[in-house]
């Protein structure tokens, strides 16, 4: 399994207590790197859910192994992420050095900068569309974990959660990803960002949803 993880920071290394893994490796500038925190590629200097996620993939049957290409930046909203954005453009010089070769999977977690914005469900659904274009343009056709998450210091915004549900039940071979507005306070380091705990949850429900993808599953 090779995923391409793109979005926000509770994607990235901006969350609980740093790991490692021996189960997975990370793919960054053509280079492979083992799987730890701060995870190469992302923005953030620690933790990540990428270990924990790597660690529960490898007792299962399938897919065994990670691959990760993390390219999750911190502070990001959707529209940043368009082509000819500056994420996207960054996104495009890894894809040029090899990082994006041989995708089975895109995990994106983006939603707390679009709280903050008040962007509709409409502008974010077109937003996404766009970028979901683009990417495929390079991976192919692949599952997409779309993660409904918003959360910014206790506020949320439904309208980015319901684009991001539909998104999920309409694109190609997308699947809808864990629910992390239902992660509280308590499940955060700062109201915002995933303590352990947090991290801890995230990973099993992320698991879960990469699952379903499974052939035996998708058949």
């Amino acid at each position: 399994m090779h995923i391409l993880a793109i979005g926000q920071s509770n994607l990235a290394n901006h969350c609980g207590t740093a790991q490692a893994s021996q189960f997975g490796e990370a793919l960054a500038g053509g280079e492979l790197f083992p799987l730890s925190d701060p995870v190469r590629g992302g923005t953030g200097t620690d933790g990540s859910v990428w270990p924990r996620v790597a660690d529960r993939l490898a007792g299962l049957p399938w897919p065994g192994s990670l691959r990760l290409t993390l390219a999750a930046v911190g502070a990001t909203s959707l529209a940043e992420w368009l082509p000819g954005e500056k994420c996207f453009t960054a996104l495009e010089e890894r894809f040029a050095a090899g990082d994006g070769e041989g995708v089975t999977h895109v995990v994106w977690q983006q939603g707390e900068k679009d709280t903050l914005l008040q962007t509709s469900t409409a502008d974010y659904t077109d937003m996404f569309v766009r970028l979901h274009e683009a990417v495929t343009r390079t991976v192919g056709v692949v599952p997409w974990i779309i993660c409904r998450s918003s959360y910014r210091m206790g506020v949320v915004n439904p309208d980015v959660v319901e684009a991001q549900a539909k998104l999920a039940a309409s694109l190609p071979l997308a699947v809808e990803g864990p629910y992390l507005d239902g992660f509280g306070s308590e499940m955060r380091r700062d109201d915002t960002h995933f303590n352990d705990a947090g991290l801890d949850a995230f990973a099993a429900l992320l698991v879960d949803a990469l699952l379903q993808t499974a052939p035996e599953v998708a058949s």
